[in-house]
């Protein structure tokens, strides 16, 4: 009971610093045009900040309908999702689970026994180029980082050959799980960055995370663009986001050793305030580009390009994408056929105690 107090006190000091909504856009048009037009747009959008900030996010499209408090509405919106190929289908897969809209949508169930035997054939194209047989373990190191000294990790100083994985935006009540078994199955560690309010909402995923024994950091309260924010409000997203991630985990807050910045986004005196709290920033210099790319194969393609091109370093993930979790098994092979090595970042001292942050210092 005291924890939930609490994370709702920070869920206030959050929209209490939260600027005010902006007004409904009025020439989206008709549900249908907006369901029609989901995909393309998405898929234009130049950087992940764009892309959730789009009007036709299916998370948008769908709270618009459910605004209107209108059954006939809630048809339409049937009728157009049905009407979609199950490539475009897929990209609703999350707002049609949802029990709330589910309760609206008769045709919820059908659509997502469609979903499901799309991301089934998809797994077995990428199966049929990239077979999984005689995979095996890819263990970890634990890679120790100063947080006092520190400040920053782009690539991590790491030799070639050596990857870090990071994981980003959850926890997702069935794709972290789904993740965390790919990775024990490989003897794999990895370091996740999670939302305050996913973590607050689904704490027993959180702890299964760190119970696994991967690391864990925040990723802010609410996911903005931090260096769009106010610094007043940046901090409350900052010290919010520690305090929702720690207490969903069972720990007392600024107990977490790594902080990442939404869209890797940040000005001087945020990046200062992450230091001086004690936590190391870490970016990455490979992205999946999972939260664009929805295609598996592509997806895995992708993913080789980077490898090729840093051979080192630190590589996004999302573990909140269904089409990550489809690929996260062949990209561990790809990295165990490349005598890769994968390292996951630890706190080489726990932090009470630990002296003031210097000057940023990046690795």
């Amino acid at each position: 009971m005291q924890t939930a107090l609490i994370v709702s006190a920070l869920a206030g000091a959050w929209l209490a610093a939260s600027p005010p909504l902006p007004p409904a856009p009025t020439t989206l048009g008709t549900i249908r045009q907006q369901v029609r037009r989901a995909k393309p747009e998405l898929a234009a959008q130049p950087t992940l900040d764009d892309y959730h900030q789009s009007p036709f996010q299916p998370s948008e499209i769908v709270e618009r309908v459910h605004r209107l408090e209108s059954d006939r509405a809630w048809s339409e919106l049937c009728q157009e999702l049905a009407l979609l190929p199950d490539d475009e289908l897929e990209l609703f897969e999350d707002e049609i689970r949802k029990p709330d809209h589910l309760r609206h949508l008769a045709c919820g169930p059908a659509l997502l026994t469609r979903i499901t035997a799309y991301w089934k054939a998809a797994e077995r194209r990428l199966a049929e180029v990239h077979p999984l047989s005689g995979f095996g373990t890819l263990p970890s190191a634990p890679f120790a980082v100063d947080t006092s000294k520190d400040s920053i990790l782009r690539d991590g100083d790491l030799p070639p050959g050596e990857i870090a994985l990071t994981f980003d935006d959850g926890p997702h009540v069935t794709r972290t799980p789904r993740v965390l078994q790919i990775l024990a199955d490989a003897g794999i560690k990895a370091t996740f960055f999670e939302i305050g309010r996913n973590a607050s909402a689904h704490p027993e995923i959180a702890r299964r995370v760190l119970a696994a024994g991967h690391t864990v950091g925040s990723h802010t309260f609410s996911h903005p663009n931090m260096a769009r924010l106010p610094e007043p409000h940046a901090e409350v997203e900052m010290e919010s986001g520690d305090a929702a991630v720690s207490l969903a985990l069972g720990m007392k807050p600024g107990q977490l050793p790594f902080f990442r910045f939404p869209y890797g986004a940040k000005t001087a005196p945020e990046q200062s305030f992450v230091a001086r709290h004690g936590n190391t920033t870490v970016f990455w210099n490979m992205d999946s580009q999972d939260w664009k790319i929805r295609d598996p194969h592509r997806l895995f393609l992708s993913v080789l390009a980077e490898l090729d091109r840093a051979q080192h370093g630190i590589i996004l993930f999302h573990d909140i994408h269904e089409q990550t979790v489809i690929v996260l098994p062949h990209v561990l092979a790809e990295l165990r056929a490349r005598h890769m090595k994968t390292v996951v970042f630890v706190a080489a001292a726990a932090k009470p105690g630990a002296p003031p942050a210097g000057p940023a210092r990046e690795r």
